[in-house]
Parts: structure tokens; C-alpha cells; sequence
């Protein structure tokens, strides 16, 4: 799990050059449970606090050549996007910015903590991958080349280019990357991580809305939603656990949020935390409903609905099952009643 310094974060990023074998995900998933596999056999993982990061590699990559005969190509950084540039640019920069071991199973490419703004510097933008091509371009007829151009940049100049994206691209071009490594294996169940700040014994409600949109997002794209959803954190007095069981399958950031809040607030932690993550389970596919031609303009239901629903969500979290729903109102009879004779006495209702 990530600890609560950012500085210590070890994130890898691992390029098989052929299929992601299962059983890698498997030796991957033993040392940390935030695995983040990608297309192409290439897959990030956060190892930060999960033991020596070199002795877990190795482990790795011995299983990956075992099952492929190849060599694989890693990536060891303190940032997702440091590491998904160092395998991708062309050229590299001067040998006090990093470090190569190489071995019969693969090439580690080690990014020296400290240096990553040096590292990221001379990358062409071009081969940023923080921006598109067509972005990129964009910035060169502005006059810039590489990475270490973008800092000398007003921000509003880089928002006018690149609108939203330029609000965090210099902050990304020094290294500087909060995106968190996910838990995406094993399949049926999604780990989101919590960074503390030193000392701090909160979570701030807009860790917790960043976490649901994050999540929802990523529900939103499996057509899926959970019916489960725990919350570990780790202490000095040990780990803590809290979980609930949502009424239905869920994917609304705002519900999730809420539910996140309500777990974190019953913790009785004593001291501040450590690391933390959120999980994640009991994944489904969402039902498709017909619309309901007899109900309110779907805006106002929606809008309506959400709102009813995450107050009732926090008022379950505070009573547990003591909290139900009433008898749906016959909306369908009520209107038909303004055109069917036979319905007319159920307007005076």
C-alpha cells in the first residue's frame, strides 16, 4: 500500500513484450494487491511499503522469462507518470539521473529518487505522454520542445492551448503525478489507495469525492456496479477494517463517496494512519431499464432520485436497518385518471 510520504512511493511499471501471462498477475498480486494490468502485456504495479522493491522484480521477472523465454523490460519510479516515460522515450538523459540493471530476465531501468525532474526534462514532447500528438504539436508551434520547457509556461497561456489538461501539465513534466495505482486484479474486485498526509489522523471530503469519480468512472466503463465496499486502514496498533453491504448493485460516485465517509468516520484509530486502500466487491453487471413514459421528466427524477437516495444512504449509515423505503406512489393511475372516465374517481385521492 502507498505510505502517507509521497516521496516514498515505489511504483513499476513491467513491459513482457508478448501476452500478460496469468500467472504474472498471480506473483504480482502476492506481494501487493495494487495491480493495474494494461493492453499490449504491460501492466503498472505500487509496491511502496510492500518489502524490498528489487528482491519483488526479481520474483517477477524470473516468473515472466520462465513462462516466455523473453526478457521484459521494467520501469522503477516514485510516479506513474515517470515510469510510463522512461520506457517510451527515444533517448536517454545523463547516467546520474538513473540506473540500469540488466539480467538474463529482464532490464530494470531505475529512476534515482530525487531526479525526476532532471529525467523528465529533456523528453521531446512528442514522446510526453502526458499529451497527445496533436497537443504536442500545438505546444512546438507555441515555441516549446521538451518537457522542461512547460514550467517557464504561465499556466493560463497552457490552459488557452490545451484547456483543462495544461492546468496539471507542468506539475507532471517535474515528475509530479498523484494518479493512483489501482487494483484491478484479481477481476471481481477494485482497490483504490488512500495517501495520508504525515501526522494527519482526516481524510479530507475531497479525497473521498476524487475517490468515487475515480471509481465510478471505472465502473461506468465494465457496465458494472458493487454491492460491497470495505475500508482498510493500517495504524500502530494494527489494521483496521470496516465494511458494508450496500442494498442493491451501485455505481454513483456520490453514493460511493458518502458510504467511503460513513466507513472512515465509525474508525476508532488512536493514532494517525498510515496507508490505507478502499475496496472494492461483489461486481455486477448494472440492469438496463425501460424508461417509464408515466413518471417525471427523466432530469427532475434523476436529480430527485440521487438526492433522496444519498440521504438515505447517510441515515442508514447511522441507524443500520432501521431505515426503509414507503410505498411507491401510483403516478401511472394518477395520470391515466385525466383521460380514462372509468379512472375518474381516483383524482379526489
Amino acid at each position: 500500500m502507498i505510505k502517507g510520504d509521497k516521496r516514498m512511493r515505489r511504483i513499476i511499471y513491467l513491459k513482457t513484450g508478448s501476452r500478460l501471462a496469468e500467472e504474472v498477475l498471480e506473483e504480482c498480486s502476492i506481494y501487493t494487491p495494487l495491480v493495474e494490468p494494461q493492453g499490449e502485456g504491460s501492466l503498472f504495479c505500487d509496491l511502496s511499503g510492500c518489502g524490498p522493491t528489487l528482491d519483488i522484480i526479481k520474483s517477477i521477472v524470473k516468473t515472466n522469462y520462465q513462462l516466455t523465454g523473453r526478457p521484459a523490460q521494467v520501469a522503477l519510479a516514485s510516479s506513474r507518470i515517470v515510469v510510463e516515460n522512461t520506457l517510451l522515450r527515444s533517448q536517454l538523459p545523463s547516467p546520474k539521473e538513473y540506473r540500469i540493471i540488466k539480467t538474463r530476465e529482464a532490464m530494470v531501468m531505475e529512476v534515482l529518487p530525487g531526479r525526476e525532474e532532471e529525467f523528465m526534462s529533456s523528453i521531446p514532447l512528442s514522446q510526453f505522454s502526458a499529451i497527445t500528438l496533436k497537443e504536442a504539436r500545438k505546444l512546438e508551434r507555441a515555441g516549446l520542445s521538451n518537457v522542461g520547457e512547460l514550467k517557464t509556461v504561465a499556466a493560463e497561456r497552457l490552459i488557452a492551448l490545451l484547456g483543462k489538461r495544461g492546468v496539471n501539465l507542468p506539475r507532471q513534466g517535474q515528475g509530479i503525478d498523484d494518479r493512483p495505482i489501482l487494483g484491478l486484479y484479481p477481476p471481481l474486485k477494485i482497490s483504490y489507495p488512500l495517501i495520508f498526509s504525515p501526522g494527519s489522523e482526516a481524510i479530507s471530503d475531497v479525497q473521498m469525492k476524487e475517490a468515487g469519480r475515480v471509481l465510478q468512472a471505472l465502473l461506468e466503463k465494465r457496465h458494472s456496479g458493487c454491492a460491497h465496499i470495505a475500508l482498510e486502514i493500517k495504524a500502530k496498533k494494527g489494521l483496521i477494517r470496516k465494511e458494508r453491504r450496500l442494498k442493491g448493485v451501485e455505481c454513483r460516485g456520490e453514493v460511493l463517496s458518502a458510504v467511503f465517509m460513513g466507513l472512515f468516520k465509525k474508525l476508532e484509530l488512536g493514532s494517525p494512519p498510515e496507508e490505507g486502500r478502499i475496496i472494492l466487491s461483489e461486481l455486477s453487471p448494472l440492469e438496463w431499464q425501460e424508461a417509464d413514459l408515466f413518471s417525471l421528466l427523466p432530469r427532475e427524477r434523476n436529480g430527485c432520485s440521487l438526492r433522496v437516495e444519498k440521504a438515505i444512504e447517510k441515515l442508514d449509515i447511522r441507524f443500520p436497518g432501521q431505515i426503509g423505503w414507503g410505498k411507491e406512489e401510483g403516478r401511472r393511475e394518477k395520470v391515466l385518471a385525466y383521460f380514462d372516465p372509468w379512472r375518474l374517481n381516483l383524482i379526489s385521492h
